[in-house]
């Protein structure tokens, strides 16, 4: 119980580079004509809504735009942090 918080960090931080690199490889292999298909994204989401209450103004939205690298390397993500988890 004592080392919950460094699992769960630990896995943030598998989940943030599998992002990361999967955005850099899904970039770099979309000009390649066998890997193009790793950097293919879609965008979906809420669109940015305003509220006006004309003393405060609100905006609500969220958009996410993911590649076929990142899908993949999220899963081995974690897959590997399960795998890891079992063992200890």
């Amino acid at each position: 119980m004592k080392h919950n918080w460094l699992k769960n960090l630990f896995l943030v931080i598998l989940l943030v580079l599998a992002v990361v690199l999967g955005k850099l490889l899904g970039t770099v292999t979309a000009k390649l004509p066998l890997l193009a298909w790793l950097g293919m994204s879609a965008d979906f989401g809420l669109k940015p809504v305003t509220v006006d209450l004309a003393v405060v103004n609100f905006t609500f939205g969220l958009m996410v735009n993911i590649n076929v690298a990142q899908a993949l390397l999220l899963a081995v993500a974690i897959l590997a942090f399960s795998a890891i988890r079992l063992r200890a």
